[in-house]
């Protein structure tokens, strides 16, 4: 990348043709292509930060609701987990998720997992996510799109109340306990 060069005035010439002049010398300018180079460059870093940023945010969410699944099919029995004394990678999954999860910059401070939790669709499907700006029903294909996946989920969630089937003995993971 080329210097920037910079420049002290002496003697300016104002809009009106006045002459100004600096004793002993006056601000630092810097030629008018060196600046929009230097601008063009640092929008072009930061719009590359966040699109870095907003795909690290849809992947942190994917891998929440990717916990919430096994957690959920743990409690609900539909996932059987190998015996403590069996070596299976299994056995490291969950808290290499939790580690991955409380190693970003969010969710030492972010919200529970109870807050992440999706309410079912208008229909009852309770097979339902968010990733990319859209949340969503993989039943009925109802859907909810917005800027962000945090909102599209506050979206999802202020639109679908909570349900309960009311029949789960640990107790309902899809919504309100009984």
């Amino acid at each position: 990348m080329p210097e920037v060069h910079r420049y002290k005035v002496v003697k300016m010439l104002s809009e009106d043709g006045n002459r100004i002049s600096y004793d002993p010398n006056g601000p630092d300018v810097v030629r008018a292509d060196d600046f929009d180079r230097v601008t063009a460059e640092r929008d072009a870093l930061q719009s590359d930060l966040d699109a870095r940023d907003q795909r690290i945010d849809e992947l942190e969410g994917l891998l929440r609701l990717a916990r919430q699944f096994v957690v959920n099919g743990i409690d609900l029995g539909y996932i059987t987990m190998p015996d403590p004394e069996t070596p299976d990678p299994a056995h490291d999954m969950l808290p290499k998720i939790d580690a991955a999860l409380s190693a970003s910059a969010e969710p030492a401070t972010g919200p529970s997992d109870e807050v992440w939790r999706m309410n079912p669709c208008k229909q009852g499907h309770a097979d339902v996510g968010a990733a990319g700006g859209v949340a969503s029903c993989y039943q009925c294909d109802e859907k909810i799109t917005a800027a962000t996946t945090e909102e599209a989920f506050a979206l999802w969630n202020a639109g679908h109340p909570k349900a309960c089937c009311g029949s789960c003995p640990a107790g309902c993971t899809v919504g309100a306990k009984p």
